[in-house]
C-alpha cells in the first residue's frame, strides 16, 4: 500500500479531472439542462462520489487526501483576508474583461441569476453555497492537489490548479476570474494543510454570488445592459473597483502572512525579499489607486449623462 502511495503523480490528478470533465459532457451538463438546480445538485454529488472513488482505486488514505483539523484562529483571519483580496482582484479583472465582452458577461450573469431563481432561497443557498465548498474542494484541494504533493514549487502548483479549475467551469469568459480564485484557493490549502480552510474560502465566495442573486432583478438587468452598452460606464466602474480594491495587494499579503506564521511555514529568517515584497505591495497599491482616480473621473461626466438618458 505504501509503495502504491509514493507512485502518485500529478497525472493521476489529471486523470481524475479529464474522468470528471467526460462526465460532465455526457450525463452532468444534460442532468443540469433538464433539472436545473436538481440537476446542479447531482453534478456536485457526482463529482464527490467519482473523486471518492478515485481515491480508493488509486490506493491512497482518505485522511491523507482530505485532510481535516480544527482551524487556528490565525488560519481562519488569514483565509478570509485572502478571501478579500482574491474577490477584489476577481472583480477587477472581470470587469476588464467586460470591458471587451460585454454582452457575453451580461448573459453569463443573467442565465446565473435566472437558474438559481428557480428554486427556494434555502435550497439555493445549499447547492450554490454549501455543496461546492464540499464536493468540488475534495476533488481540487483534495485529490488532484494531493497529486502535486512532489511538486516543490508553491507557484508552479498554484499556477497549474488554477488553470485546472478555469477549465473545470468549462466557460470562456469566466475561465480567468475561476482561474484567479483556484490559485488563490489552492496556495491556501497549501499552505494551511486543511481541506477546511480551502471549503470556508469557497463558501464565502459562493455565498456572495447567492446573495447578490436575491437582490437582482428583471429590472436591474435591463438597466445594466443599457449601462454596458456605453464603454464610459465600464470604465468608470473599473475606476471605482480600482479604488475599493487598491487595497487586496496588502490583504492578500496580510492573509498570507497570517495564515502561514498560523501554520508554521514562515521562513525562520527574514531577508531582503521581505522588504522588497512589502516595497512592491505598496506601490502596486499607490498605482491602483491612481489609474482608478483617473479613470472614474475621466469618465464621470459621460456617465451621469447617459444615466439622464435612461428612463426610472
Amino acid at each position: 500500500m505504501e509503495e502504491s502511495r509514493q507512485q502518485l503523480n500529478p497525472l493521476y490528478g489529471i486523470g481524475l479531472f479529464l474522468i470528471i470533465m467526460i462526465f460532465f459532457i455526457f450525463v452532468f451538463a444534460p442532468l443540469q439542462y433538464k433539472f436545473g438546480m436538481a440537476g446542479l445538485a447531482l453534478t456536485e454529488l457526482g463529482i464527490l462520489l467519482v473523486t471518492l472513488l478515485f481515491t480508493r482505486l488509486s490506493g491512497q488514505s482518505l485522511k491523507e487526501v482530505f485532510p481535516l483539523a480544527r482551524p487556528k484562529f490565525g488560519q481562519l483571519m488569514g483565509t478570509i483576508l485572502l478571501w478579500v483580496g482574491c474577490f477584489q482582484a476577481v472583480l477587477i479583472c472581470t470587469l476588464i474583461l467586460t470591458l471587451f465582452f460585454p454582452e457575453g458577461f451580461l448573459n453569463v450573469s443573467s442565465g446565473i441569476t435566472s437558474m438559481f431563481s428557480t428554486t427556494p432561497p434555502i435550497v439555493t443557498f445549499l447547492i450554490v453555497a454549501v455543496m461546492p465548498a464540499i464536493c468540488e474542494e475534495a476533488m481540487h484541494r483534495g485529490f488532484i492537489l494531493f497529486t502535486f504533493g512532489r511538486v516543490s514549487r508553491d507557484w508552479a502548483v498554484v499556477l497549474c490548479m488554477g488553470l485546472i479549475f478555469g477549465l473545470f467551469h468549462m466557460d470562456p469568459y469566466r475561465f480567468l476570474p475561476t482561474a484567479l480564485l483556484g490559485m488563490g484557493l489552492t496556495y491556501v490549502m497549501r499552505k494551511g494543510r486543511n481541506l477546511l480552510l480551502p471549503a470556508l474560502f469557497h463558501f464565502i465566495n459562493n455565498f456572495m454570488s447567492f446573495l447578490s442573486s436575491l437582490q437582482a432583478s428583471g429590472a436591474d438587468t435591463e438597466a445594466a445592459a443599457s449601462l454596458l452598452a456605453n464603454p464610459a460606464y465600464l470604465r468608470m466602474s473599473l475606476g471605482v473597483y480600482l479604488l475599493i480594491g487598491s487595497l487586496s495587494p496588502a490583504l492578500l499579503f496580510g492573509g498570507s502572512y497570517l495564515l502561514r506564521r498560523s501554520s508554521g511555514c514562515l521562513p525562520a529568517h527574514r531577508d531582503s525579499r521581505t522588504v522588497l515584497t512589502v516595497v512592491g505591495v505598496l506601490l502596486l497599491c499607490f498605482l491602483m489607486t491612481a489609474a482608478g482616480l483617473v479613470l472614474f473621473i475621466g469618465n464621470m461626466k459621460t456617465v451621469m449623462e447617459l444615466e439622464n438618458l435612461i428612463p426610472v
